[in-house]
């Protein structure tokens, strides 16, 4: 996900979103082609970008498809989406915050804890919820904490205070 509409804006089709990517200027470039899926899930529908411009801390964008005030309704509180070459490429300690979601979760010590269920952002703080037996549990993305992930190997690897897994 790169972002989500919610409201229109004005009557002619503009749609003011929550931006969920650093790097807005390289994705919202217009001509570019955005997907959503339908409610069912089943189907995936495409949105040409026409304009896109900050305001108020997110973005108002214009779709080809999307024609007037009704139309931005139709579309209200869904996830847009750009193939993965749409995106910069990443560093090389950089990683999506999805990427997270099923990397098995390891104490520094080399002790396996569980896998990485969720992760929440709750006002700038990023939260790893990490399943451990059978449990979530809520780690904060600190460099504290969180001392390295490993996507090859599939690991991250936290340094938890004690009890912090057992709350």
């Amino acid at each position: 996900m790169v972002a989500r509409l919610l409201k229109a804006h004005g009557m002619d089709g503009e749609v003011l979103a929550s931006i969920d990517t650093g790097d807005p200027e390289f994705v919202f470039v217009p001509g570019r082609e955005f997907g959503f899926a339908e409610p069912t899930g089943s189907q995936i529908r495409s949105l040409t970008l026409e304009t896109a411009r900050p305001h108020k801390g997110g973005y108002l964008l214009r779709f080809r498809e999307i024609g007037g005030r009704e139309a931005v309704d139709a579309v209200r509180g869904r996830e847009i989406t750009v193939p993965p070459d749409a995106v910069r490429p990443l560093e090389e300690n950089e990683f999506f915050l999805h990427d997270l979601v099923g990397l098995e979760a390891w104490r520094e010590g080399g002790e396996q804890i569980g896998a990485v269920s969720e992760v929440y952002e709750l006002g700038g703080r990023i939260l790893l919820g990490v399943e451990v037996q059978g449990h979530e549990r809520l780690v904060p993305f600190r460099p504290e904490l969180v001392r390295s992930v490993d996507r090859e190997s599939g690991r991250v690897w936290i340094d938890p205070p004690p009890g912090l897994l057992e709350l």
